[in-house]
């Protein structure tokens, strides 16, 4: 200690000590300013270090933050091709640009399905000026890049993040890659194995069916039609895309008009300059075309059942094998989105009507989204402490009544032109009867009374605290510009949504319950036993009953 002090005092600078001496310290005592540090201590024996409640007086003033309801807004611009530029601004030396499509799964009519799955597995490939992956590769090590492409049912996402200084070549890379990709030969066998290994993955070695069981339920919703087209390829198309066919979908459907060019932490003219000189792509004039595709594209709920039976008797997190579960959903048509991404993030939605929605819609929408958040839901076990949704209806009253009910999950994903409010209930085979009974009593609860204060306040802020938890971060940020953009033109603040979220109220989701649970019923399961199962009808006209006081709890008769 002592020796450590002495060298301290050797190196230390000279005014280091005139300034500390100067330094006005009433709170310390002259008796314990001339306490000695040790015998052969060189340090002085009179100090004086500045007290930890001022300010070093010599240095600068502090300046604090002020809020600025400006800071955080977005900035768009349309240009002439129709392409629209949004950007906002945010401190650092890294950002985040894209480009969000209205393009995906539910627009694969008259394609092969699975087209927009392998164009997910070909982003970042060749292209007319990058030879190969490894130029791409080594362009993004260049400027500490990283990429991502993301296919939801009706949009497709290309972003990047990098350092502010290689923004330009990262723009330039974007465009390529969306204009001028080649698709070789060899490309496209790596993307039938990539793909061929994810499908395997979700049916046979993953122990939740949550994406299989989404895509069954939409197709059950939707007829095999716009949404209800599959998200993940089917085995028998892998082999039957080729070039011409990818080239084909994206010729009709990459173009700027369906675009948003959105970036965080850039300026806004540097954006809309980069934009105008590698996105100068003809605006196409098709618009009978568009007119005709938007009428053939648009989602119609239908209501409907698919079963599979299958043995996922094998499936397991690890070695040990895990009691064998059955799979149900039962959907209900919701609403269609008005509002923040980030209020129903369960799978991904679209954004590109362009008109904006009247309040009547909007409120619906986060009444909507209240109501699933109020049902919650989760997996019989689940790892860490509060805030994880203990308290919602399908914990207490599902999973810790029926210990032979694994999973009970509410979903909420919402579309441009409709939605799609569903239950996820898993659990033991020959407990199958018993889950659908416990799912259309927590209906009947849901259309009879209006929640509890208490039980709506916390589902409130919990969706609250969600929507701020998720824009904590820049990508997640970039996404919900891009969504709003290609919605509705612009993008409301976080605290937009959350007074929207405020002002709902228990008669609210009272109503909105009783509309979307009185649509009909699309149904869905996976696993053994379906067979034993009540029929469609049975179950849909159950459901009904639970309107009217007189047959509200009578369960199949």
């Amino acid at each position: 200690m002592l020796k450590a002090v002495r060298i301290f005092s050797r190196q230390a600078p000279v005014n280091l000590f005139r300034r500390l001496s100067h330094t006005d310290n009433s709170s310390i005592d002259t008796t314990t300013r001339a306490a000695s540090l040790g015998r052969d201590s060189t340090f002085p024996a009179v100090y004086n270090f500045p007290a930890l409640s001022k300010s070093p007086s010599w240095l600068p003033e502090v300046k604090f933050a002020v809020p600025n309801s400006k800071r955080y807004e977005t900035n768009v611009t349309t240009l002439d091709n129709g392409l629209r530029v949004a950007s906002e601004k945010l401190f650092g030396d890294f950002c985040t640009v894209g480009i969000i499509i209205s393009a995906g799964p539910r627009f694969e009519g008259k394609y092969l399905s699975g087209v927009s799955h392998f164009l997910e597995k070909l982003a970042f490939m060749s292209t007319d000026k990058y030879q190969s992956r490894d130029q791409v590769i080594e362009t993004l090590h260049d400027v500490n890049a990283i990429c991502d492409c993301q296919t939801s049912r009706d949009i497709i996402i290309y972003a990047l993040s990098c350092r502010t200084t290689g923004v330009e070549r990262v723009i330039e890379l974007l465009s390529e890659t969306i204009f001028r990709p080649k698709f070789l030969p060899e490309e496209i066998e790596s993307a039938q194995a990539a793909v061929f290994n994810e499908i395997d993955d979700l049916k046979n070695r993953r122990y939740d069916p949550t994406p299989i069981l989404t895509d069954m339920i939409h197709a059950a919703a939707y007829g095999n039609k716009t949404l209800g087209l599959p998200k993940y390829i089917p085995l028998d198309n892998i082999s039957r895309i080729d070039t011409s066919m990818l080239e084909s979908f994206t010729k009709e459907f990459y173009r700027p008009e369906r675009m948003v060019l959105a970036g965080v932490g850039i300026d806004h003219q540097q954006l809309v300059d980069l934009g105008n000189k590698y996105f100068s792509v003809p605006k196409s004039d098709t618009m009978n075309i568009d007119e005709k595709a938007a009428e053939q594209n648009k989602a119609l709920w239908t209501g409907g059942t698919i079963m599979e039976e299958r043995d996922l008797s094998h499936l397991s997190f690890g070695a040990d094998p895990l009691p064998e579960n059955v799979h149900v959903a039962l959907g209900f048509q919701g609403k269609s989105e008005c509002s923040s991404y980030f209020l129903n993030k369960t799978e991904s939605t679209n954004f590109f009507s362009q008109i904006a929605p009247c309040h009547k819609e909007e409120h619906d929408f986060v009444s909507a989204c209240v109501l699933s958040q109020m049902l919650g839901g989760g997996g019989s076990f689940s790892a860490g402490g509060p805030g994880k949704g203990l308290y919602s209806r399908f914990y207490l009253n599902v999973l810790n009544r029926n210990e032979q009910i694994k999973t009970a999950v509410s979903y909420n994903q919402a579309y441009s032109d409709s939605g799609c409010l569903y239950f996820h209930f898993g659990g033991d085979p020959s407990y199958l009867r018993n889950m659908i009974d416990v799912a259309i009593r927590e209906i009947g609860f849901l259309v009879s009374e209006r929640p509890g204060s208490v039980e709506l306040e916390r589902a409130k802020k919990q969706l609250q605290s969600m929507l701020f938890m998720n824009l904590e971060q820049r990508p997640v940020v970039f996404e919900d510009i891009a969504r709003q953009v290609l919605s509705v033109g612009k993008r409301q603040q976080a605290d937009y949504y959350y007074n929207r979220i405020e002002r709902i109220q228990a008669d609210d989701v009272y109503e909105i319950a009783r509309r979307i649970f009185s649509k009909p019923l699309a149904l869905a399961g996976l696993g053994k036993g379906l067979n034993a199962m009540r029929s469609y009808t049975q179950i849909s006209d159950t459901i009904q009953r639970q309107f009217s006081a007189k047959t509200r709890w009578r369960i199949f008769g």
